[in-house]
């Protein structure tokens, strides 16, 4: 795939999800090193990840590997919910972001009662 996606201009992003693989930032961050290559990067889901590492602290050792993110909120307490509603530190995740310069895509996957509703979070958490 690696000659395809050069060839192709196009990078293969890798998510980060609950499935037994790359639970620390350090394992994910190697992971994608190890594959060695500018194509292949991170698909940093901020939400899925704050269970095994507070969500900045992935968005820094991740840094510039980082080029999309899936905002969510999850919370030890109530899971997947709402933005703001959780454990992640927005704030801290808004400082990371803003070093690394991020200037990808970001999501949001779930429900925050309508599309005005969550835009109107994702600048207040985000400054997106």
């Amino acid at each position: 795939l690696l000659p395809l996606a050069e060839k192709l201009r196009i990078h293969i992003l890798i998510e980060t999800v609950w499935n037994g693989f790359c639970y620390k930032p350090e394992e994910f961050r190697d992971y994608i090193d190890a594959i060695n290559s500018p194509w292949v990067q991170a698909y940093y889901d901020i939400g899925n990840m704050q269970k095994f590492a507070p969500s900045h602290e992935w968005i820094r050792i991740l840094g510039k590997r980082t080029l999309k993110l899936d905002v969510k909120d999850w919370g030890s307490k109530n899971g997947f919910c709402p933005l703001g509603q959780g454990d992640v530190d927005w704030k801290k995740v808004r400082n990371e972001l803003e070093k690394i310069e991020f200037a990808g895509w970001a999501t949001r996957e779930g429900n925050d009662g309508g599309v005005e509703k969550t835009a109107k979070l994702m600048n207040e958490l985000l400054a997106l």
